[in-house]
This record gives structure tokens, sequence and C-alpha cells, in this order.
């Protein structure tokens, strides 16, 4: 990709080095994608602010890349700048600035780079209850607030408080929980970004910089066994290949892989990229970075859509978010 002119040595001032034709498919589950234009490391959250900051007065698009899952990168990369976010401080029990707590459940604050699985570990070794459903969830914090993900029965929107928002304006906000407009995966941040549909690019949109949840003590044997419980379940059932996550949203009372695998679509494979196996609502690459392309997951992604459409009536919406440059035809 060429490059404009920049004074890429300015964040060095705030400890942040700018790189240019980094490849992004390492820092995904899915282990695809092309180059960032330009890339950088965050790890605290003033870096994340002042980098930000930095790229609006450049007018260089940016884009927050976190844990890397439930995204599809195409292989031609994204232009601007791609922000890695490793701003992991995880706090329990904090309360929110300047908030009387109505009630003595604690406040758990972790910044949008920590892990939204490593969150939730902590919580239940807390005997915290309200995150054991995301004790084997892939991603950050602040995908999880942006997607409001879910699993087992829970989701984000259940316990988040708030969320502290680098707006699109540049000021930074406390928003509540039941402003972001939360449905099944999705919310108003989503909608912001263009959501799963729309193909993202590089912008200058709102940034989640932390999140606070609010919990209820729990028994901690019955959170641990909870917790275990949902580990195996996963290990169990979900592929430990290179993923997506799940690729398609359950249609109304359906279920993606039930659909899929009933259309014999299991083991399906289009170059590098199959559908797994061990659940068919799972793209997998067995190759690693390499052995597939963003392409072949398109690609796979059309075919079985086409098949269960044409079996089922069914059009299978994709969980995905597709994010970078892509041709017309795809």
């Amino acid at each position: 990709m060429q490059t404009t002119l920049l004074d890429l040595n300015a964040p060095e001032r705030f400890g942040v080095e700018i790189q240019t034709d980094i490849s992004l498919a390492p820092y995904t589950t899915m282990k695809v994608g092309g180059p960032a234009e330009y890339f950088a490391v965050v790890q605290t959250v003033d870096q994340l602010i002042r980098l930000v900051r930095w790229a609006r007065a450049a007018d260089l698009p940016y884009l927050v890349l976190g844990g890397g899952s439930n995204v599809l990168i195409s292989d031609a990369g994204v232009r601007g700048l791609v922000i890695y976010n490793r701003c992991r401080q995880v706090r329990i029990d904090a309360a929110p600035c300047c908030v009387f707590p109505l009630d003595d459940r604690p406040f758990v604050f972790a910044e949008s780079g920590a892990s939204m699985a490593g969150l939730a570990r902590r919580t239940v070794s807390a005997a915290l209850s309200g995150l054991e459903w995301a004790v084997s969830l892939p991603g950050t914090v602040g995908g999880a607030v942006v997607n409001n993900a879910g699993a087992y029965g829970g989701a984000v929107q259940d316990n988040l408080y708030d969320a502290l928002i680098l707006g699109a304006d540049g000021d930074i906000e406390e928003v509540p929980a039941a402003q972001l407009a939360y449905g099944y995966r999705t919310s108003r941040l989503k909608a912001a970004t263009g959501g799963r549909l729309t193909a993202i690019h590089a912008g200058f949109g709102p940034v989640v910089l932390s999140a606070n949840f609010r919990l209820t003590l729990g028994d901690p044997a019955a959170l641990q066994a909870q917790a275990q419980h949902n580990l195996q379940h996963r290990r169990r059932t979900q592929p430990v290949e290179a993923s997506l996550g799940s690729t398609f949203v359950n249609p109304p009372g359906d279920h993606a892989g039930r659909l899929i695998e009933a259309a014999g679509l299991k083991g399906a494979a289009v170059g590098g990229v199959q559908v797994s196996r061990q659940h068919a609502n799972f793209l997998i690459n067995p190759g690693g970075v390499g052995g597939a392309t963003a392409a072949d997951v398109v690609a796979l992604i059309k075919y079985v859509q086409q098949v269960v459409a044409q079996r089922f009536g069914v059009q299978l919406t994709p969980e995905v978010q597709f994010v970078g440059e892509w041709e017309s035809d795809e």
C-alpha cells in the first residue's frame, strides 16, 4: 500500500510506534487477512486516547482491533491506521467516579482490551455472578460491549452498568448501558460502525475505552461448577482450529448450525476453508496463517447461504463483521 505524508514519529512522544504494511492475519482468530496501511499497538487507555486524537488531527482514519474474533479482514487489508488494543487493566469492586451506589452489588471495571474470558474467570474466582457465561468467550471487553456478545443464555447487556466512550466528536463520556440500544448481537455502537452486513472501513467513529459491570454475590462452588460446565461444553462442541466463531446469526426459532448440518454441509470446503465437522456454524481454517484467504471464506459463506436457502427457504445472515477493502462481488 502507498503511504501518505504523515509525521509518523509524533506518537513516539507518548510511547507508541507507527509501523507500515503489517499483516493482520496473525491478529485474528481466523488467521486470514491482508495488511494494515499503518499499524500501532497501545498498552494504556491514555495511549489509546492520544493516538486516536492524533489520527483525527492528521485526518487519518483508524480502526480499533481487539481479540480479532468474529471479524473477517479482506485480503486487500485495511487502509488507514489499525490500532491493536492491549489495554487490559481489571479492577473488582471499583465504583464509577461520582456515582452513589444504590445497593451493595460490586462493580467490576475492565479496560476495553482486556480478555472477556479472562475477566469472567476472575469474577468467578471472586464469587461474583453475572459473567460466568463468558468464561470461554473469545475476544475482548471492547468488542463484547460493541457487539452485545453472549453465550449460554447470558449477554453483555444483562450486567453492563456503563461504558467509557471516546466519541466521534472527541469528547469522553460515561454512557449508561440503557443508552446503547442493545439488541441480539448488536448495539448503537455497532450501528455506528456500519453493522455486520456492511464492510467496515477505518474511519472516525466512537471508541470504547473501558466498561463497568455490576454483578451479584454468588455461591463460590456453584459458580465454579457452572463455569467449568461452560468450558467443558465449549471444548466438546466447538472446534479448536482457527475460526471466525459463530458464522451466522440464529434465525428466529431455529439454529443456524442445525440448518447447515441438515443441509449436509459439514466438511464442505472452498480453498483452505471448511465447514467444521464438529459444529456446522463454524468455518475453520485448519492451515492457520497462509492456509486460506478471506476470499475463500466469503465464497464458502455464500455457498452455505445458497444451499440452506434452497433446501429450507431460510436466508442465513452472517454474524461476522466484514472489515477492510472488498471487491464489489465480495
